[in-house]
């Protein structure tokens, strides 16, 4: 084998352990792709549920306060 068939050889020898090692190593993507799903379900809940978001804040917030008078 000549000189250059060799290191044609290996060459492509380490580019294949680079490509499996690269397949292997991308398991981050499906959780990437699962937080954003969860993250636009709750953006989209907060949109459909905005007044009722909005009046139980309302609710809590004043109370709250309330509450803070009637200690002091």
């Amino acid at each position: 084998m000549s000189k250059f068939a060799k290191r044609l050889y290996f060459k492509g020898l380490m580019a294949k352990e680079k490509m499996s090692k690269l397949l292997k190593n991308e398991s981050g993507e499906a959780n990437i792709i699962a937080i954003i799903l969860i993250l636009a379900i709750v953006i989209a809940l907060a949109i459909i549920f905005r007044n009722q978001l909005t009046a139980l804040f309302n609710k809590i917030w004043s109370s709250l306060f309330s509450n803070v008078d009637a200690v002091l």
